[in-house]
């Protein structure tokens, strides 16, 4: 277990949190917790934590569900699927290839299972069915959106319903969150964290059932999902447990405050059964399952993609760095990467955004923006794969795109920020170098010493063929 987050396990578990605090049913700590732990370590991190800061901007998130009304009629959630093999729950975002919407973490899977069904998530693009990679799609769209609706019409027109079970949890809470502001040194806000906890119980109310009229048309063998911490697969996990219809997650990130939990710990909205990207990840963190439940099986598009870029395409530019950036951090790493020009000129720098940083980063990024030496990657169709077959160098913080970087045996640096706090292992290791300022980075550029790696071992092969065969077990 990671030292930093210990603290949060003991607290949790001297509070009795885990399974417990339940509304009607609703088991709100466990629906809350990964936001709570990720609103912790940006505090401890100096930054305003994300869980605030979307929870002031729950009018924007209103009204932009309010402008999907068109969903209720364009993607209703309706299925002549039935006795389906496998149900796949996917990534919300998906990627343009070769003229299709994929999504990349589980459409190449389902093509394997024909008589599967794929549950496609709300996402801020629109993905009609025509261009969607996906067979057998299910929308959405109709449940997400009404389950606002529901909950703005309960607080509008059952306003004491609604203050009651606000006013719950924040007596049921209020004693834990003492102890973290006098203990931990933590501030956590006990009126949000009611309100959001609020707002969720309706999103439950309204969506459980029809997940549950869902999967019992589908009659699944077994569902496959990514993003196991959304509240709509959470919802599906509980309802399958219930059903006793089996459940897979698949990595899609580094996962280590996601996943982390108090040892023997089992609740009902994670998964049954977890698949690595390899042997690697396996044992960075306390899965909520038994242990042979975490599988070694790798990820099908970094296969493909390492195909695509074989190592005899590679070219390596000695002086081509990308940087990979993130929402959370990015317009620091942005100033960083424009210093880093200023002092090593000759230094040929791509930085590629993720792809919720891309609209409006000339206004949040202001020195990248003035940078005319920088080459940005502000769209979402360049492979990040070529980039990585073109630099020699990646600086990164802790996203799993550093993990694929190494797949191309880049020098990889890790700027030396809370939010690194998953990356250390690899540091640790020597597998990449620490940096906590600018003039230290461009040190270590300089001195060229760089350990090297078998990336292999962040990345199962075969990769297909194991999922496959894992999950035919499980289905039979």
């Amino acid at each position: 277990m990671s030292e930093s987050r210990r603290p949060y396990h003991e607290w949790e578990i001297k509070h009795d949190l885990l399974n417990k605090n339940k509304i009607d049913g609703f088991q709100y700590w466990n629906y809350m917790r990964r936001d709570m732990f990720m609103s912790f370590n940006d505090e401890y991190a100096h930054v305003k934590p994300v869980f605030y800061k979307n929870m002031e901007g729950s009018k924007e998130t209103f009204f932009s569900k309010i402008a999907q009304t068109r969903a209720l009629w364009k993607h209703p959630m309706r299925t002549h699927l039935e006795n389906v093999d496998i149900l796949f729950v996917c990534h919300p975002r998906r990627q343009e290839i070769d003229g299709k919407l994929v999504s990349i973490y589980t459409d190449y899977i389902a093509d394997r299972f024909p008589n599967s069904a794929t549950l496609q998530r709300v996402s801020k693009a629109d993905y009609p069915k025509d261009k969607v990679y996906s067979k057998n799609l299910i929308y959405n769209h109709r449940v997400e959106l009404m389950s606002y609706i529901y909950r703005i019409l309960v607080k509008k027109l059952q306003p004491a319903k609604y203050r009651m079970i606000r006013e719950q949890v924040e007596n049921e809470m209020r004693e834990p969150f003492k102890d973290l502001e006098e203990n931990y040194g933590l501030h956590p806000k006990l009126k949000n964290f009611a309100e959001r906890v609020t707002v969720l119980y309706f999103f439950y109310k309204y969506r459980y059932p029809r997940y549950e009229k869902l999967l019992k048309k589908l009659k699944p063998k077994a569902i496959v999902e990514v993003v196991g911490g959304s509240v709509n697969t959470k919802i599906i996990n509980e309802i399958a447990k219930k059903m006793q219809i089996p459940t897979v997650e698949l990595q899609h990130g580094t996962g280590a405050v996601m996943n982390e939990f108090p040892e023997g710990t089992r609740i009902a909205q994670f998964t049954d059964w977890y698949f690595t990207f390899s042997d690697f990840w396996k044992n960075i963190t306390n899965y909520p399952m038994e242990k042979d439940h975490v599988v070694a099986g790798g990820f099908p598009y970094h296969d493909i993609m390492m195909k695509e870029y074989p190592r005899e395409s590679w070219k390596h530019d000695k002086n081509t760095i990308v940087f990979l950036s993130s929402p959370k951090y990015g317009k620091e790493l942005s100033e960083l990467a424009v210093k880093l020009k200023e002092l090593i000129p000759e230094l040929s720098i791509i930085y590629k955004f993720h792809p919720k940083e891309i609209v409006g980063w000339r206004e949040k990024y202001n020195l990248l923006s003035q940078a005319n030496n920088i080459r940005v990657i502000e769209d979402t169709k360049t492979p990040l794969y070529s980039l990585f077959a073109e630099s020699s160098m990646q600086v990164g913080v802790e996203s799993t795109a550093v993990y694929e970087g190494m797949s191309f045996e880049l020098d990889t640096y890790i700027w030396d920020i809370p939010q690194a706090e998953p990356m250390k292992v690899i540091v640790e290791s020597g597998f990449a170098r620490h940096f906590s300022r600018v003039e230290d980075l461009a040190e270590l550029i300089k001195s060229g010493k760089s350990k090297k790696y078998n990336a292999d071992m962040f990345w199962k092969s075969d990769s297909m063929e194991n999922i496959v065969s894992k999950l035919k077990e499980i289905v039979d």
